[in-house]
C-alpha cells in the first residue's frame, strides 16, 4: 500500500483556501458583498466541497505523477504539453458538477460569470500546483541521471584501473615464458606449442584488454584457450564449437565472451560436454555456452578471470541498452546466453 507524507494531507487545505480566497476576492470586491455575513449554513457547505474537490485534485496529480514518472526521461514538448491538456480537461470535469452542486445547495443561480470566474481561479490554481509538483519530479530525476551518470564513470575508471593492474602479472610472465620457450629443446614440440598458445593468450590480455577488436580476433583467442585447456582435459570430453562464418569483421570489446568459455571448461562434468554456438542475427551477436555439470552441486569460485559479476558491470559500461545477458541452470546443464548489439 502506498504511504502518504504529511504534506500530501495538508496541501489539499491550503489548496482549498487559496481557490476559495481568489473567487471571493474577484467576485465579491467589485459589488461589496460580504460573504461572512450570510447563514453560516452555506459557508460551511462551500469550504466542505472545496475541500473535497481539493483532495480529488491531489489524488488525479498523484496518479498523473506516477503515470508521468516513467517518461521523465524522454519528455518531449508534445508530450509536456499533452500532459497539462489532460490536466486541465481533468479538472474541468471534476470541478464544474461541484460548482453546480454547492449552488444548488445554498439556493444561489448559477451564472456565466459565475462559471468564468471559478474556473479560471480554479483552473489557475491547478496549474500552478501541478506544475510545482512535476517540476520538482524533473529535478529530482535530472539529478538521479547526473548521479547514475557520474557513478557510470566511476565504475569505469575503477575497472580500468583493475585492468591496468592485472597487466603487471601477466606482462611478467610473458617474458618468464619467452625465456622458458628459449630453453626447451627443438626436439620438445609438444610442451613448445603449449607455451606458444600460452603466450598468445597472454599478449592478447596484455595489448587488447578494454580495447574494441574484431570478433574474428576474439573467436581466436577462445579457440587458442580451448586448444590450450584441452591438453589436461579428459579424453572423452565432447566439444560442439560453432561460429557463424559472417561473424569477422564486426567489432567487439575483447573478452566479453571468455568469463563463459572459461566457466564451461572449469564446471564441465556429468556427461563431459560442451557446446558453444556464436552467430549473427542482423546487427546482433547471439552467443550460447552450454555445458553439462555434475550431479553434485557446485558452487562458483569467486576468485579467477574477470567473473561473471564483473563482466555483467563491463557489459553495462560498454554496452548500455545494448545488450541482455542470461543465465540458467538445470540438473544437469548450466547455459548462459548473451546477445549484443554491434
Amino acid at each position: 500500500m502506498k504511504k502518504y507524507n504529511i504534506w500530501f494531507w495538508l496541501t489539499p487545505l491550503i489548496f482549498a483556501m487559496v481557490v476559495l480566497t481568489g473567487i471571493r476576492l474577484v467576485s465579491d470586491t467589485p459589488t461589496g458583498y460580504k460573504f461572512w455575513e450570510r447563514p453560516l449554513e452555506w459557508n460551511l457547505i462551500e469550504f466542505g466541497c472545496a475541500i473535497i474537490i481539493a483532495y480529488l485534485c491531489q489524488f488525479i496529480i498523484s496518479y498523473l505523477l506516477e503515470r508521468n514518472s516513467k517518461r521523465t526521461r524522454k519528455l518531449t514538448f508534445k508530450m509536456f504539453l499533452s500532459e497539462y491538456l489532460l490536466v486541465l480537461v481533468a479538472g474541468i470535469i471534476l470541478f464544474n458538477p461541484c460548482l453546480a452542486l454547492i449552488h444548488y445547495l445554498i439556493n444561489d443561480p448559477l451564472g456565466i460569470d459565475d462559471i468564468t470566474i471559478a474556473n479560471t481561479i480554479f483552473l489557475l490554481v491547478l496549474i500552478i500546483s501541478y506544475s510545482l509538483f512535476r517540476g520538482n519530479q524533473i529535478l529530482n530525476a535530472y539529478i538521479d541521471q547526473k548521479l547514475q551518470t557520474q557513478k557510470m564513470k566511476n565504475m569505469q575508471i575503477e575497472t580500468e584501473l583493475k585492468f591496468l593492474k592485472a597487466q603487471f602479472h601477466p606482462h611478467f610472465l610473458f617474458n618468464a615464458l619467452n625465456t622458458i620457450y628459449f630453453q626447451i629443446d627443438e626436439k620438445n614440440e609438444t610442451p613448445r606449442r603449449t607455451i606458444e598458445q600460452l603466450s598468445d593468450l597472454l599478449r592478447y590480455q596484455l595489448y587488447d584488454v578494454n580495447q574494441a577488436v574484431t570478433i574474428e580476433q576474439e573467436i581466436n583467442f577462445l579457440l587458442t584457450y580451448i586448444d590450450l585447456q584441452k591438453t589436461r582435459m579428459k579424453e572423452s570430453l565432447i566439444l560442439d564449437i560453432n561460429f557463424n562464418p559472417e561473424l569477422k569483421n564486426q567489432e567487439i570489446h575483447s573478452l566479453i565472451l571468455f568469463p563463459f568459455v572459461e566457466n564451461a571448461l572449469k564446471y564441465v562434468g556429468g556427461e563431459y560436454w560442451i557446446k558453444i554456438d556464436g552467430k549473427l542475427d542482423g546487427n546482433k551477436l547471439l552467443f550460447e555456452v552450454v555445458n553439462a555439470i555434475p550431479q553434485t552441486p557446485f558452487h562458483a569460485s569467486k576468485t579467477g578471470g574477470i567473473g561473471l559479476e564483473n563482466l555483467r558491470r563491463r557489459l553495462e559500461l560498454l554496452y548500455p541498452g545494448k545488450h541482455k545477458l542470461m543465465v540458467s541452470k538445470t540438473a544437469d546443464s548450466y547455459k548462459a546466453n548473451l546477445m549484443i548489439e554491434f
